[in-house]
């Protein structure tokens, strides 16, 4: 087995930890005051911090209340949302050192050891661990375990991959729900008198730009469509000019996979969308035949070219899984509204340049190092823990499944009341939704 699929023990480096939070705090959140304003150096990441996140608000009660989850006598696995790559792992360095600085938190295995043996070193001195398919994933969850049952914590995303769409969750996978069972499992085949409490933490965090960044914004679409060769005016208003890009680019995904959509005057941009993933999805089954008939279509779609070894199915499936699944990240329920908030623009924006820019170092910066289009707020919330004994007796259905779909559910309504608190502070939607309706 190669050592990429192969998980590695971590090995925390308390030193190596409590010297990189000033660098992030710095370098990666705040950047460095009084230089970050200045016109010229304050777009540069070493001064403006690459996330660019100015100020931090989380309440008091919910900072205790996360303070008190993670305290040692505990057994606490900590489920942010997960709406931006970098930024949320910089806010997870600085959760944990805030909060729990011996905090273990999940990575994909394509940073953690797709990047050398030196830089494998690195993360695993950082407390990563190794999200890996397959079976090497049970070693990774066995540690996991055995680090949450000595009191530190463990930080995984449920969602997932990073979708850009900071208002609304996806389906959470149920990694997250697994761990807390079976550390609740263990602890109870230990036969304790007195069993520390197991508990799952969900969070959530919303950013906010601090001033209006239209402009900036439009720049990064304008640049984003020259560099994919898409049409799109420079007069229109910003609305119609996203509108444009991702009209263009699930065109370019239709004939690439020689589908053929209605006109965009025709059908609005989620029906045209819809149509495309139904199509997708049609031909996918037809390549899969009735394999693993139990999962859901896409977990069975991967797993099937995952285990093929049939290089003509392998061929066939490769390109209609990636541009379903790209369309997936595009969710109608993210942006169903009437209006959009200039932060929902900009992460359009991000995911088209994620998914369709490559090539270029600039593209590769950008998908590691993704800048934001201006400074920024964090807003952060923790949402009541779910202590899994409790739960346990409390519901007929004590799946891994039931457990983070009540999980998803708290983490939504606690991001929804975080986005009205914010709406009336100060207008947040404000933008016509143009993917609603016919152009």
């Amino acid at each position: 087995m190669s050592r990429l699929h192969t998980f590695v023990t971590p090995r925390p480096d308390a030193a190596l930890m409590q010297f990189l939070v000033p660098v992030n705090r710095w370098l990666n959140l705040h950047g460095v005051p009084l230089l970050r304003d200045l016109p010229v150096l304050g777009r540069l990441p070493g001064f403006s911090g690459v996330a660019d996140i100015r100020e931090w608000h989380v309440p008091p009660e919910h900072e205790a209340r996360l303070r008190q989850a993670l305290s040692p006598r505990n057994v606490s696995f900590i489920g942010p949302n997960h709406p931006e790559f970098f930024t949320d792992w910089m806010i997870d360095k600085e959760l944990s050192a805030r909060y729990a600085p011996q905090l273990a938190s999940w990575a994909t295995h394509t940073v953690v050891n797709g990047m050398g043996a030196a830089m494998q070193r690195f993360w695993l001195r950082n407390n990563l661990i190794a999200q890996i398919p397959g079976a090497a994933s049970q070693a990774a969850k066995q540690h996991s375990v055995d680090w949450a049952l000595q009191g530190h914590g463990v930080l995984l995303h449920p969602e997932g991959a990073v979708g850009w769409h900071a208002d609304w969750l996806a389906p959470l996978f149920p990694g997250i729900a697994e761990l807390a069972l079976s550390a609740h499992a263990r602890l109870q085949a230990m036969g304790l008198e007195r069993l520390p409490p197991v508990h799952i933490v969900p969070v959530v965090w919303k950013l906010r730009f601090l001033h209006d960044e239209t402009r900036a914004i439009r720049r990064e679409l304008l640049w984003t469509a020259a560099r994919l060769r898409l049409e799109v005016s420079a007069d229109a208003d910003l609305p119609q000019q996203l509108f444009q890009l991702l009209s263009g680019v699930l065109e370019r995904e239709a004939s690439q996979c020689d589908i053929s959509l209605p006109l965009r005057h025709e059908q609005a941009y989620f029906e045209r969308q819809l149509r495309l993933q139904q199509q997708l999805a049609a031909r996918l089954d037809l390549l899969a035949g009735t394999e693993h008939a139990g999962l859901s279509e896409g977990r069975r779609w991967s797993k099937v070219l995952r285990e093929s070894r049939d290089e003509s199915q392998r061929q066939g499936m490769k390109p209609l899984l990636a541009a379903w699944e790209r369309l997936q990240r595009l969710a109608p329920a993210a942006y169903s509204q009437p209006l959009l908030a200039q932060e929902q623009v900009a992460e359009c924006i991000k995911r088209v340049r994620n998914d369709y820019c490559k090539g270029r170092l600039r593209d590769t910066l950008n998908a590691f190092f993704p800048r934001p289009a201006g400074p920024r707020a964090l807003f952060m919330r923790v949402v009541e823990p779910i202590e899994i004994s409790r739960w346990l007796r409390e519901q007929s259905d004590n799946s891994a499944a039931a457990l983070v779909a009540q999980m998803r559910i708290s983490m939504q309504q606690e991001l929804n009341s975080l986005l009205d608190g914010l709406h009336k502070r100060e207008p947040y939607w404000t933008l016509p939704n143009p993917l609603i309706s016919r152009a």
